[in-house]
């Protein structure tokens, strides 16, 4: 008979390293590692060491129960905060989350913040309103450990950058629904982060500058989406190490784009209601490998004036919607000049809507060094079929066409597809063909 062995109440847990208790705390809500502090001696302070604090206000009353929020709720939540990051403050804090929308002391809110900044924190993540924020937070420029920056305000935040102003560790900032003072507070901001790579500007208000002037030497990646303009806005971008830009934007009055000669890849969706020329934007990324375009984009690229030659392209990707549908027809010359001055193409990528665009035959310069063409939402209507047919016979260098069928399509539609496509003659003799 099998000796059975008595099992003593032994907390195991408890007896695991500082580390590994952290990492288990990491998982839990505030309010849950708080009450870890009651379990035993040994886990009194524990929650003192955490590297990482994240405070979400309205997510975490309403994760509790609350439809509403009562003064003794945000309170009781407040007083949680501080305990966690000013009462014992014992540890550096890596990253430092806050998300408050609720009516909570200005005064306290800054206390968190100099507290944050005071446990060299590295990463600062800020969504809040800007009441709480005044707008030249002093404790903040102060802070030489930031690596990363966020800051989530509302349209009536201006944010002013005092000169000397220095991040000598801070490489990406992500600001939205923020506003600068004036041109100053920019270069002050942009000047005093020597070592920024990656900038993201989101639902920006231009009202106070005249140039939207972007300049740093080492900036690697730029976002700008969703600014809002004034008429006689300017927007200067010199960075020549920058290898990634994504604007999604109205076109501004003026452009001044320099030292661009790094870019790598752009994806361009701009619309143009001041009727602008674009000639300008496009020269400024010509020299760029790999390019999106949106159809407001293609658009005003094809109605530049002498077109815009991207010598060093090796990648396109053209997305339209039937919104331009009516206009495609105008597009099938200069779409042809276009692709016939892409002497690098080697990939081409588009959606159902710019394949009808193209013209019926594509020029022979750009079928002879075509590598790969993908093609999406792709229906079985004679138009489609017949321009796939013709990049088969054709393509001479082709090695892969992907062609992902519109929504719903049937298994038995896609393989009709596919028996059209692979019964057609083909040129290349590597080509895989590739039916989604």
């Amino acid at each position: 008979m099998a000796k059975q062995v008595k099992m003593e109440n032994v907390d195991r847990i408890s007896g695991l390293h500082d580390s590994i208790l952290i990492h288990i705390l990491s998982f839990l809500s505030a309010k849950q590692v708080i009450r870890t502090s009651i379990l035993s001696t040994r886990w009194r302070y524990l929650f003192a060491l955490l590297p990482n604090l994240h405070f979400d206000f309205e997510g975490d009353l309403w994760r509790r129960g609350y439809t509403s929020y009562r003064h003794i709720d945000i309170y009781s939540y407040a007083s949680l905060v501080d305990k966690m990051l000013i009462t014992h403050n014992m540890t550096n804090i890596d990253k430092f989350r806050l998300k408050c929308r609720t009516m909570i002391d200005p005064d306290r809110f800054h206390a968190w913040i100099s507290a944050a900044v005071h446990r060299g924190v590295k990463h600062l993540d800020l969504n809040i309103s800007p009441g709480k924020f005044t707008t030249r937070p002093a404790v903040l420029f102060t802070c030489r450990t930031l690596v990363t920056l966020k800051l989530c305000m509302e349209f009536d935040f201006v944010l002013d950058v005092p000169k000397g102003a220095h991040f000598p560790n801070l490489k990406t900032i992500h600001l939205e629904e923020v506003n600068f003072s004036n041109d100053d507070s920019v270069k002050s901001l942009l000047s005093g982060c020597t070592s920024l790579e990656d900038l993201v500007i989101e639902k920006f208000l231009m009202s106070n500058i005249s140039n939207f002037n972007i300049s740093h030497p080492f900036l690697k990646r730029l976002t700008l989406l969703y600014t809002y303009q004034s008429d006689y806005g300017w927007i200067t971008i010199d960075a020549p190490n920058l290898v990634y830009l994504e604007y999604d934007d109205e076109l501004v009055a003026g452009y001044s784009l320099q030292n661009l000669q790094s870019l790598v890849k752009a994806d361009i969706d701009i619309s143009n209601s001041l009727q602008v020329d674009g000639s300008t934007f496009f020269r400024g990324i010509c020299n760029v490998r790999s390019l999106i375009l949106s159809d407001t984009s293609l658009e005003l690229l094809l109605s530049c004036a002498p077109l815009p030659v991207f010598p060093n392209l090796v990648k396109l990707k053209i997305h339209c919607s039937n919104d331009l549908r009516p206009y495609y027809d105008q597009w099938e010359k200069g779409l042809e000049t276009l692709l016939s001055s892409l002497p690098e193409l080697e990939k081409l990528e588009f959606n159902q809507e710019a394949l009808i665009s193209l013209p019926e035959k594509a020029p022979s310069s750009l079928l002879s060094k075509l590598k790969s063409i993908k093609i999406s939402d792709f229906t079985d209507e004679r138009d489609c079929i017949g321009k796939a047919k013709y990049f088969l016979k054709n393509g001479r260098a082709l090695e892969k066409l992907t062609i992902r069928t519109a929504l719903r399509y049937s298994g038995e539609r896609k393989s009709k597809i596919s028996k059209v496509l692979s019964a057609s003659p083909w040129e290349s003799k590597h080509l895989c063909i590739f039916i989604f």
